[in-house]
């Protein structure tokens, strides 16, 4: 059961719709412009919307091709790749984008690429019954990379519910379904995966959901448009950054509006074998879990700098950030706010 979040009313669906009703694509030229980006290694039911908007919405728009896009498994590393200037954008961490910056990186953020997430804390019932459990001997957790947001989502609530993090023991593991994986073969006991991962696990044994980060924060940060201050420097590159966050908001909007639509993108953008095969119904009730009650895809992208001065403190109770830098000084929301305005 998910927390039921208003979202907000959908703009321009008539003009959208017959946007992407047309399904007019701009003829691809060697003039247009091949944007590079990283992103995480599964695409699930709350990728599929930015998924879409690189695949379809983006390159539908005057100048732009089909980008080029590598997965990557740890979000650690999309935000290094960032750093190395090997791509332009990346769908990282918030977190570990804030806390390169605290290094002395010049790093980005300019839009969601959802909001919330829809990862769920998920254990195996038969070896913990309680959240003390977790403290024992032998039991191990595995996150992302520790530090980033699938860590901080588990020690915030942990910490609420008086556990000692310094008892539990935490290992990275790269990859949604490879921590899956694991907790099935008894390999970890617990793990943040997307709730369709979890739902799946329910059948195959004794697996609970203890912690949905839904139901613990009003706003939580999954996956943010990273990029280099280096590359946003240049005028051609805040155009891109614009029409990226703008196809973003089209996407999170047709998402919101058009189940047909949404079910589509499914098949055709998720990586789970089964999501090619699922019915409309089954989709469905991921779209209405994931848009309605989780709110991941707000039709006005919600890229605001008071959710990062909201959520800094919580980053800082859980050693993430050390809180030293100005979020201002990292969060652009000019490109977001003049997308907005185009779509009016």
């Amino acid at each position: 059961m998910f927390t039921r979040h208003g979202i907000v009313g959908v703009l321009l669906i008539g003009l959208l719709a017959g946007v992407f009703g047309m399904g007019i694509l701009t003829p691809v030229s060697a003039a247009d412009r091949v944007l590079t980006i990283n992103i995480p290694g599964n695409s699930l039911g709350v990728h599929i919307p930015y998924m879409a908007a690189l695949n379809e919405i983006l390159p539908s728009m005057p100048g732009y091709g089909k980008p080029e896009i590598t997965r990557v498994k740890r979000l650690q590393t999309i935000t290094q790749s960032i750093l190395a200037g090997s791509v332009e954008f990346g769908a990282g961490d918030a977190i570990s984008t804030l806390r390169a910056v605290e290094a002395g990186a010049d790093l980005r953020i300019v839009g969601n690429a959802f909001m919330h997430t829809s990862l769920v804390f998920v254990v195996n019932g038969d070896k913990i019954k309680t959240f003390k459990d977790l403290e024992k001997p032998g039991v191990t957790l595995a996150v992302n990379s520790k530090g980033d947001f699938t860590h901080v989502m588990l020690v915030g609530p942990l910490k609420k519910r008086g556990i000692d993090m310094t008892k539990v023991n935490v290992i990275t593991m790269g990859g949604s379904g490879a921590r899956m994986r694991a907790l099935l073969a008894g390999k970890v006991d617990g793990v943040p995966l997307h709730f369709d991962q979890a739902s799946d696990l329910a059948k195959k044994g004794n697996f609970k959901v203890m912690i949905e980060p839904a139901k613990e924060y009003d706003a939580f940060l999954g996956e943010v448009w990273i990029v280099s201050g280096k590359w946003l420097a240049k005028p051609e590159n805040q155009k891109a950054a614009e029409d990226l966050v703008k196809a973003t908001i089209m996407a999170f909007r047709k998402a919101n509006s058009d189940p047909t639509w949404y079910a589509e993108m499914y098949r055709k953008y998720g990586t789970k074998k089964n999501m090619q095969t699922a019915s409309d119904a089954e989709i469905e009730v991921v779209r209405q879990a994931l848009g309605t009650d989780i709110g991941c895809w707000p039709d006005n992208m919600k890229h605001r700098l008071s959710v990062y001065q909201q959520l800094i403190p919580v980053y800082q109770s859980a050693n993430a950030v050390k809180g030293t830098v100005d979020p201002g000084n990292v969060v652009e929301t000019k490109y977001v706010e003049k997308a907005l305005k185009d779509l009016e």
